[in-house]
């Protein structure tokens, strides 16, 4: 507490007042961050609907996958200390995180997931569970600036944006296109299967 108080530039014991230890500065951050996001992604996907009764799959990612800056109106503004906690509590397993997921962002998952039923009929609920995590994976890598796909040969000509919400709709729409798909995606060994138990020709 010590060490943020001296990076806020304020005194420790007013940190202590309205937060009184760092678990529970640490969901306030959330709660803040968390608060303002499903407040900006509801109202732009409910705008979304009053305009057509049945949005392109492509418009609701593009609400669901929106850079925080500019979700936000907040250009120039660094979420990536932000991004990094959500990384951490989307991948861990601990109770306090596993609370804090439940508290601040399953029921923004439960809006997009109702979203893309509507969008998309075909997609069961379990495959549109599957989907959405994945989805948030996938814009956890695009937004988070660690540099690695440069590392890893990217040259910068596309954004990481761009490339994402066509990618994502393409997964979608695969795990949408009918039974076969969906039986496939459960049990990918299921048609290797079939094939050993097949007898074979007579030569």
């Amino acid at each position: 507490m010590r060490e943020i108080a001296q990076a806020a530039g304020v005194a420790q014991s007013l940190i202590h007042y309205h937060y009184k230890d760092k678990d529970a500065l640490y969901r306030a951050v959330f709660e803040r961050r968390a608060s303002a996001i499903r407040a900006a992604r509801g109202q732009r996907l409910e705008q979304l609907f009053a305009e057509e009764d049945t949005p392109e799959l492509e418009s609701i990612l593009e609400v669901m996958l929106n850079p925080l800056h500019e979700l936000l109106d907040a250009r120039g503004k660094d979420f990536r200390f932000y991004l990094q906690m959500v990384a951490e509590v989307t991948t861990s397993a601990s109770p306090r995180s596993i609370d804090i997921m439940k508290t601040y962002y399953d029921p923004s998952a439960e809006i997009f997931l109702a979203a893309l039923e509507k969008s998309m009929p075909t997609l069961p609920r379990d495959m549109a569970v599957w989907a959405y995590l994945f989805a948030i994976g996938a814009r956890m890598q695009a937004h988070i600036n660690s540099n690695r796909a440069s590392r890893l040969g990217w040259s910068g000509a596309e954004s990481p944006h761009g490339l994402l919400i066509p990618f994502v709709a393409t997964g979608i729409r695969s795990l949408a296109s009918g039974a076969n798909a969906v039986v496939s995606v459960k049990n990918p060994n299921a048609a290797k299967k079939r094939r050993a138990i097949q007898p074979r020709r007579a030569r």
